[in-house]
């Protein structure tokens, strides 16, 4: 009887030891109240600085697109209409002869109404001569090529005395204006010169009668007295930026 309590006694203690250990501790179980942390006095860490937030459609302000000012080089360097006679291509002008250059032609060659019409046949043949020979064309070309300088060349000089002369008064402004432009006029003159001189001997040489070299002096002398006008294109206008409003 003796062994059978102790062995229950036993058992009975195991139990108890293992449902002590499976069960918390309820002490442990619930935290313990501690007292709340003062403020931070030394070594605080310091808080990170949080960056501005970008404002939402915040346009990019660019800048103020600067206006071109046009000087005298700008307007130089555009290009030039150069007319004469009201059409720019003088050499085709001077190439065709209508009834009034026929009417010329024969004045020049001394012909009266009584010469018939077979001057005119042979006037139309030597229009075609002329239209063909390639050194005679370069003549017209080049002497063409010079009055067009002389044109621009005199315009320009025309322009500048009409901003700085004194229409009253001869002014040191207008004579610096001629003293300027008098070189550059001369060494035109001077290949105008030339340019004639060169015409005048290859009409000399080739022409085979009065008749075609008629014609071909009025061909020259339709270039040196043509009137010509200088007409140079306006810049565009400078447009604003939306910006610079």
């Amino acid at each position: 009887m003796r062994c059978c309590v102790l062995a229950f006694t036993l058992a009975f203690s195991i139990a108890g030891q293992f449902a002590s250990a499976q069960s918390p501790d309820p002490a442990g179980a619930s935290p313990q109240n501690s007292p709340a942390p003062g403020p931070c006095r030394e070594n605080c860490p310091q808080t990170p600085t949080k960056p501005p937030a970008a404002k939402p459609d915040s346009p990019d302000k660019s800048p103020a697109k600067p206006h071109k000012v046009l000087t005298n080089d700008d307007i130089d360097a555009r290009p030039h209409d150069i007319t004469m006679e009201g059409t720019r291509d003088l050499l085709q002008q001077v190439n065709t002869c209508d009834r009034a250059c026929f009417d010329q032609v024969a004045q020049r060659a001394g012909l009266n109404g009584g010469a018939g019409p077979r001057w005119k046949l042979a006037l139309l043949e030597s229009i075609d001569a002329v239209k063909a020979d390639s050194t005679w064309q370069g003549n017209l070309g080049e002497i063409i090529g010079v009055q067009g300088l002389a044109c621009e060349t005199q315009a320009k000089k025309t322009e500048d005395l009409r901003r700085y002369a004194d229409s009253r008064n001869v002014t040191p402004s207008e004579l610096a204006v001629e003293r300027e432009y008098e070189p550059k006029l001369r060494e035109i003159h001077n290949r105008l010169n030339a340019a004639l001189d060169r015409a005048n001997a290859h009409i000399t040489k080739t022409s085979p009668g009065n008749l075609q070299s008629q014609y071909m002096h009025l061909q020259v002398d339709k270039i040196v007295h043509a009137t010509c006008t200088i007409n140079v294109p306006a810049p565009p206008e400078d447009t604003d930026d939306p910006a610079d409003l």
